[in-house]
C-alpha cells in the first residue's frame, strides 16, 4: 500500500508538505504541488478519506433530503444538483423524508453525525423546523429547494408558484371554464400554498366565486389524488376543468377521469403542474406548468458551493420562472357551468 511518506520521498518534499498538497489545506508552492500530484499519480496513491474527514470535522459530501424521491421532479433535481457538486469535487448523499417531519428530523440528525459538509433540503410541512435552525446555527451550509420555511435564515431556490398557478387557471377561464377544481397535495407545503393562492386570485380576478367542494386535497400520493378526484368528479354539478398541483396529483387525477368514464378534453379540461414524459406523450398531451428543473438543481448546487467556499453573506433567495406549455388537454366546456 502506497503511503504519504512514499509520495513525499518520490516528490522530494517533506511529509508535511505532501499532506498539505494532497489534502488541500495550508500553503504549498505551485512547484511542490505539481511534484506531489505527479508522484501520487505515478505511485497510485489514494487519499484516506476517513482520516481526512476526522481531521477536518466533515466529509466532501453534501446531503440532499427531498420530499419523495419516487416523484420524478425530485429525481431530476437530484441529477442536476449532483452534476454541479461533483464538478467541484463533492459527492451527493440522498435520503428521502417521504414528507414525514419525524423522518426528516431523524435523517438530518443522522447526516449531521456523519459530518456532512452541507445540506440541501425540500422541507416537509412543519412549523418552526428546529432541527433545520440547528443546522444553520451550527454553521453548516444549508439550501432550501422548492419550498421555504418561514423565519429560517437560509439560502433557497424556488419558482414563481403563485404567478404560474394564476396563469394556468386564467388559461382555463379564458377557454370558457367557470367551474374549475383544484387538486392539491398538501396545503401546508409553501409551494402548494402558493399555487393554491394563484388559483384563488385567478378566479377572483374574473369575478368567479370559489366553491369549497371543488377543492380537493390528495395528500402526497397518487392514491390520495385519485380518491379526491373521484369525489369531485362524482358531484352532480361537477367541474368542467381541473388544475392539479404536482406530478402525483396529475397522475391520480387522470386515472380518476378514466375510471369515471370521462374523456379529456371532451368532458373535462386539465392543466397540471410539472412536465414529464407521460404528460407530453398522453393522448391528448397535457397542458402543463413546466418548472425549470435543471436550473433548480444547478442553482441549489451553486448556492451550496458558495457557502462551502467560505462565503457568509446574507441569505440568497432565488426565484425562477415556470412556463405554461399549451397542449391538447384544454378546450371549451361541453356542459353548462
Amino acid at each position: 500500500m502506497v503511503t504519504i511518506q512514499d509520495v513525499a520521498h518520490a516528490a522530494g518534499v517533506s511529509q508535511a508538505t505532501a499532506a498539505r498538497a494532497l489534502n488541500g489545506y495550508g500553503s504549498v508552492s505551485a512547484s511542490a504541488l505539481a511534484r506531489v500530484t505527479d508522484a501520487a499519480t505515478r505511485l497510485g496513491y489514494k487519499t484516506n478519506m476517513i482520516a481526512q474527514a476526522l481531521r477536518l470535522g466533515q466529509t466532501r459530501t453534501v446531503a440532499f433530503v427531498p420530499g419523495d424521491i419516487e416523484n420524478p421532479f425530485f429525481a431530476k433535481v437530484a441529477r442536476h444538483l449532483s452534476d454541479t457538486l461533483e464538478e467541484a469535487g463533492y459527492m451527493l448523499m440522498l435520503s428521502s423524508s417521504y414528507e414525514s417531519v419525524e423522518r426528516e428530523r431523524k435523517v438530518v440528525d443522522t447526516l449531521r453525525r456523519h459530518m456532512m459538509s452541507g445540506l440541501v433540503i425540500a422541507p416537509s410541512p412543519q412549523e418552526g423546523a428546529l432541527h433545520l435552525v440547528q443546522v444553520a446555527e451550527a454553521g453548516t451550509p444549508l439550501v432550501l429547494i422548492d419550498r421555504r420555511v418561514e423565519g429560517l435564515r437560509a439560502d433557497s431556490v424556488t419558482v414563481n408558484n403563485e404567478g404560474a398557478g394564476f396563469q394556468a387557471v386564467l388559461h382555463l377561464i379564458e377557454s370558457g371554464h367557470r367551474r374549475i377544481a383544484i387538486l392539491a397535495d398538501d396545503l401546508q407545503l409553501t409551494s402548494t400554498a402558493e399555487r393554491f393562492a394563484g388559483y384563488q386570485k385567478a378566479l377572483e380576478s374574473q369575478g368567479i366565486s370559489i366553491d369549497p367542494r371543488l377543492i380537493g386535497v390528495g395528500g402526497t400520493s397518487r392514491q390520495g389524488a385519485y380518491e379526491a378526484s373521484m369525489r369531485i368528479l362524482a358531484l352532480h354539478d361537477r367541474p368542467t376543468a381541473l388544475f392539479t398541483s404536482d406530478y402525483f396529483m396529475t397522475e391520480g387525477t387522470l386515472r380518476a377521469v378514466h375510471d369515471s368514464g370521462l374523456s379529456v378534453p371532451g368532458d373535462i379540461s386539465i392543466v397540471g403542474f410539472d412536465d414529464f414524459d407521460f404528460t407530453g406523450l398522453d393522448s391528448p398531451a397535457i397542458t402543463v406548468v413546466s418548472q425549470p428543473i435543471a436550473e433548480l438543481g444547478q442553482e441549489a448546487g451553486r448556492l451550496m458551493l458558495r457557502r462551502l467556499s467560505g462565503i457568509r453573506d446574507e441569505p440568497h433567495n432565488v426565484n425562477l420562472l415556470a412556463e405554461l406549455v399549451l397542449r391538447g388537454s384544454v378546450t371549451s366546456p361541453s356542459i353548462t357551468a
